[in-house]
């Protein structure tokens, strides 16, 4: 592993971890509840052109069994990195971190964005550490210090990190990074002042996993001939929430632009279902996955809800792994 890549990789490892489930989150779905307890605060920081929000609970993600399983599975990969980073920085990701927070914003190049997490840090030993693997460049800006890990021959910053506080800490790009210290300093508009402000009211950091979102973006870089952007350019907004615990248990909330809009979305998503069952015809445990997922409308918004054991997934995954042999 090169210099680079090392010191990224132990510090936001458990990103990499949510990456590893986020095909899961997708195929699960989501599950909400309103209200309280609040998001944490460095939510505020995010852009007001931010498109997209995801979080995760990491504590509570640490003491599910999906996370076991995970290091069952990788422990020994991600052992020795980890280990020395811990020694070095006094920080745990495991015990420190409490949540970690992604967004993506409109027009940023590939890597493009931000993470902030959230919990305990030592900014004089995390630098003295990242000192210790190569030589960042410091760069200054409104009043925080921000470390940029330059390519391996020198020529580009890629990827850096500003310490917001001392229970804050944001990696990217120097762009990102940049937009959220001048959200921070009260020079750029934040997310506060935008309609998805309302969608994350909806949302509750005792969830594992939870997310809202303007799908606009995504879906105008669609080929307009593909299938399902006519019934997906409807939709207004998402969000939702999934828990991964002995059982996989979600919700997501669509906002389309009428009920008449909602009602086609709801069908589509109804008929999508319909092909699955028939799919899943001669594969018992797909069929029960299929018949735990329910749709209901209400005016211009619906819900898609699932409800069934992670036992399940692993026979799926069995069930792969012995068609493929």
């Amino acid at each position: 592993m090169n210099r680079r890549k090392f010191v990224f990789t132990s510090t936001i490892f458990l990103l990499v971890i949510t990456v590893a489930v986020a095909g899961l989150a997708f195929f699960s779905n989501f599950t909400a509840r309103a209200f309280v307890p609040e998001l944490p605060n460095a939510i505020h920081y995010l852009p007001a052109d931010s498109q997209a929000v995801f979080g995760m609970n990491v504590q509570k993600f640490i003491a599910s069994p999906i996370y076991a399983e995970f290091m069952a599975k990788h422990g020994n990969e991600i052992g020795a990195d980890l280990a020395d980073f811990i020694a070095k920085t006094g920080v745990d990701p495991r015990q420190d971190i409490t949540y970690i927070i992604a967004a993506g914003r409109p027009a940023q190049h590939k890597g493009a964005g931000v993470v902030i997490a959230v919990g305990r840090f030592d900014a004089t030993a995390i630098t003295s550490f990242i000192s210790s693997k190569g030589t960042p460049i410091n760069v200054d800006y409104k009043g925080a210090n921000v470390l940029m890990v330059p390519e391996a021959d020198g020529t580009k910053l890629e990827k850096g990190i500003a310490f917001l506080s001392g229970s804050e800490v944001a990696l990217g790009d120097l762009e990102s990074l940049r937009a959220v210290l001048d959200v921070r300093s009260h020079s750029l508009p934040s997310i506060d002042s935008t309609s998805l402000a309302d969608l994350l009211k909806n949302l509750n950091s005792n969830e594992m996993f939870w997310f809202a979102g303007n799908p606009a973006s995504i879906l105008a870089k669609a080929p307009a001939n593909a299938p399902f952007v006519p019934s997906m350019s409807a939709i207004q907004s998402i969000f939702g929430t999934l828990n991964l615990t002995s059982r996989v248990e979600g919700k997501i909330t669509v906002t389309a632009t009428s009920d008449v809009a909602a009602g086609q979305l709801a069908d589509f998503v109804r008929g999508l279902i319909a092909l699955g069952n028939l799919a899943s015809a001669q594969n018992p445990d797909l069929a029960e996955l299929i018949r735990n997922v329910q749709i209901a409308q209400r005016t211009n918004q619906f819900d898609v809800t699932v409800n069934f054991p992670m036992d399940l997934i692993h026979k799926l995954e069995a069930s792969k792994a012995q068609f493929i042999k």
